[in-house]
């Protein structure tokens, strides 16, 4: 299993020493999880741990791509806006329907889409 604590540290810069001190635990507690000595932390250090990169627990816990939901849904919306936008805008005389067909392919490019996005590691 891949461990998303030690890609955290890694993304953020910081020493085992350091992320310990923030979160007031021990040093050798964060290299027994890392190295997988340890399968799970305690509950209370897996929320600080959340907390301080800002993700969810599932994400911490490998069980999603997506680091932050809330950011992730606000690209979404941002999205959708944008989407809209570009029809609101277009000519009126020839502005016409999508055919299901041209549905379809849209709302795969959008899945397609949503599987990219998830691939990020600061959403």
């Amino acid at each position: 299993m891949k461990n998303r604590l030690h890609e955290l540290r890694t993304q953020y810069n910081l020493h085992q020493e350091q992320l310990a001190k923030a979160i007031n635990c021990s040093q050798q507690l964060i290299s027994n999880y890392e190295t997988g000595k340890l399968k799970r932390l305690p509950a209370d250090l897996e929320e600080k741990i959340c907390n301080y990169f800002n993700c969810s627990l599932d994400y911490l816990r490998c069980r999603t791509n997506i680091k932050n939901e809330e950011k992730y849904s606000q690209t979404l919306i941002k999205i959708q806006a944008i989407i809209e936008d570009f029809y609101a805008n277009s000519d009126k005389e020839n502005q016409q329907d999508l055919t299901d067909e041209e549905l379809a392919n849209f709302q795969e490019i959008l899945s397609r889409f949503k599987d990219i996005l998830q691939k990020f590691p600061k959403l």
